[in-house]
């Protein structure tokens, strides 16, 4: 009677587990049984073995051992030490007394009265006796290890092993391929039932490879499959009608991104999702009354449209409409559904949306109508966008760098750089215009930066400079001398009244050149103009940069020296660079100068004219002692002629 536990176990142990132990006991037996045989042949081969030299050797000492020669008895056993079996050998004389011996024992072996004792060593132990005829005179013991013996049989033993792993797993592939052949189709059969019951019926069938009884087992399984496959379809198909009530409502519940109503016939609610409950009850309203919910919006007419859509069931597309108290405005859509009537009414609020757009509108204006040329630059500094003062003064433009009309116009790496880090810079360079000329602009440029702080755009402003530089040129005309660029005699006055009007003291000095008239009479105006020009920077050269320079008219230039301290030195300097020898249009006018100098104290209430009437006076006096020399005017410091 067969166990229930075999009986319980599965197909592929039954057929498995058999073949794999029948084979790996018989490989073993047969192993051990070799093993055995191979064993007990070396152990007669080395007793055989060890017997003819017993006998061989007991002959070869019969002579020795007779004539007491030990010497040649020692060379019998020589020889036999040739045999690495042989581990101990000695000759005994009749009387037993030792002859001769030769030994080469294991260290784990010990004499002992019957020979020799080893803990692991296996010893074969040989005795020949020594005979002259019928005489005996002694005998022969040979000792042979067992070890190679033993060794031998260590190697069989691993063989076996070895062999009876590699023939173990053979065994276990060979019982299951039998039992792929048997089993696996069973196994697929048992699956499909499985998935069957798990998943449900599908329409797969199992491949038919084979025609036995087990490939007619998997044709039926098929056929059945098919069956009820086709019978799950009809079932399917009946239920499809009762289940779409249930697929359409777990369409709206996916849509929950913005208010959702479902309307019945009549103008009933009868689904609304969370979405629409927040909204519409934060604004006062009734979820469930349609009519509570138009009645709070405007107008009258996008309302009227709304409700006829939904009792016409007809689509309605994006209406907008506000509410009466917040203001909100909301963007409605209808659509109808295919079944009962019903209709889905969606709606949103797009208040901010609206509020966005009409900022971005107005930005758009703002930017369209700018008097001042402005463009929007990418990252690459390719053109995006142009208002119209830019592409009227400028044109259409591509790229940045098409507006310079140099590159050193344009904005250096490091300034670049300081764009970035800033957010702002602005710099002047001249900008090519549509009509080919060159206008000097001021340039604003703005980053515009993405909610991670990274620059997405540039914003550049641009502002024609012509009317400030014009107004700047005019206004250095109006106080600038035009032929040496010195101040004039009305912003001379203007300068010297405010300095002093600050408390600042200073030293007025009034120069008139010595033979500038017999300059222009013998080489004409125009060296008289370099002439004066040179004479300009001059005494430009000779003040500090704070210091005034004018000229008033002809060949009269008044200084205007800051401070209170002596100033013989800045007389000498200038003494000595007004005489130095000029080089104008290739010929050498001489020429020199007469100073009048006159010291305005802060305190001093003296008016300018009448300074500037005393520092002329000293001027004469200097002329007066023979030119070419200065003099204080006696009014603010003592007068002193060099």
């Amino acid at each position: 009677m067969t166990p229930q536990f075999l009986k319980n176990l599965p197909l592929r142990v039954k057929l498995i587990l058999p073949t794999w132990l029948l084979m790996t006991v018989f490989v073993i037996g047969g192993g051990l049984a070799t093993t055995h045989i191979v064993s007990q042949n070396l152990e007669e081969g080395l007793a055989y073995r060890a017997d003819i030299l017993a006998s061989g050797a007991a002959s070869n000492l019969t002579a020795a051992i007779a004539f007491e020669d030990i010497a040649s008895a020692k060379e019998q056993l020589t020889a036999l030490s040739y045999d690495p079996d042989l581990v101990h050998a000695k000759v005994l004389r009749d009387s037993g007394s030792e002859f001769v011996s030769f030994s080469r024992l294991p260290k784990d072996c010990a004499p002992h009265p019957a020979g020799f004792i080893c803990n692991q060593t296996a010893l074969e132990r040989v005795v020949k006796p020594i005979q002259m005829g019928s005489e005996k005179l002694g005998t022969l013991e040979l000792y042979f290890t067992k070890t190679r013996v033993a060794d031998e049989k260590q190697r069989l033993t691993g063989f076996l092993v070895m062999a009876t792993v590699a023939l173990s797993l053979f065994a276990l592939f060979f019982a299951r391929l039998i039992h792929g052949f048997v089993s696996q189709p069973l196994s697929s059969l048992h699956r499909s039932m499985s998935n069957m019951i798990r998943l449900g019926i599908m329409s797969n069938t199992l491949p038919v490879t084979r025609y036995d009884e087990l490939g007619q087992l998997t044709e039926c399984f098929n056929d059945m499959v098919t069956s009820l496959y086709e019978r799950d379809k009809q079932l399917t198909a009946t239920l499809s009608q009762l289940e779409e009530k249930s697929i359409y409502i777990n369409h709206v519940l996916d849509t929950i991104d913005h208010g959702i109503l479902v309307i019945a016939p009549g103008d009933v609610v009868t689904y609304f999702n969370p979405a629409a409950e927040i909204e519409l009850k934060s604004m006062g309203c009734d979820p469930t009354n349609l009519d509570h919910i138009l009645s709070n919006f405007l107008p009258a007419t996008t309302l009227l449209e709304v409700s006829s859509a939904i009792d016409e069931h007809r689509p309605i597309h994006a209406v907008e409409i506000r509410h009466r108290v917040s203001g909100k405005v909301y963007r409605v859509r209808s659509t109808p559904m295919a079944s009962a009537q019903h209709s889905l009414v969606q709606f949103e609020d797009i208040t901010t949306l609206q509020t966005a757009e009409q900022r971005r509108k107005l930005a758009e204006l703002i930017f369209d109508q700018s008097k001042d040329a402005t463009l929007v630059l990418s990252r690459s500094l390719s053109v995006e966008a142009q208002n119209r003062a830019c592409l009227k003064t400028f044109g259409a433009v591509e790229h940045w760098n098409q507006m310079f009309s140099s590159d050193l116009g344009r904005l250096p790496y490091t300034e670049f750089k300081t764009l970035l880090r800033k957010g702002v810079y602005t710099w002047h360079s001249h900008l090519f215009c549509i009509s080919g000329t060159i206008l000097p602009c001021r340039i604003d440029a703005r980053t515009v930066t993405n909610r991670n702080g990274k620059v997405e755009a540039f914003v550049i402003s641009i502002f024609d400079q012509t009317t400030r530089l014009e107004l700047k040129r005019l206004n250095h005309m109006a106080h600038h001398d035009p032929l040496t660029q010195l101040a004039n005699r009305t912003h001379a006055m203007a300068t010297l009244a405010q300095e002093h009007a600050i408390g600042q003291d200073m030293h007025v000095l009034f120069v008139d050149l010595d033979g500038f008239k017999n300059v222009n009479d013998l080489y004409g105006h125009n060296v008289g103009d370099e002439l004066l020009k040179v004479i300009a920077k001059r005494l430009k050269g000779c003040v500090s940069s704070g210091d005034l320079v004018a000229r008033l008219a002809g060949d009269e230039f008044l200084l205007g020296i800051r401070g209170s301290e002596q100033i013989e030195h800045i007389m000498q300097r200038l003494m000595k660079k007004l005489n130095e020898v000029i080089m104008v249009e290739g010929v050498r006018p001489r020429v020199s100068a007469s100073i009048g100098v006159r010291y305005w104290a802060s305190h001093d209430e003296t008016p300018l004219k009448t300074v500037i009437d005393q520092a002329d006076k000293a001027m004469y006096e200097a002329k007066a002692m023979g030119k070419n020399r200065y003099a204080y005017a006696s009014e603010g410091a003592n007068t002193v002629l060099l």
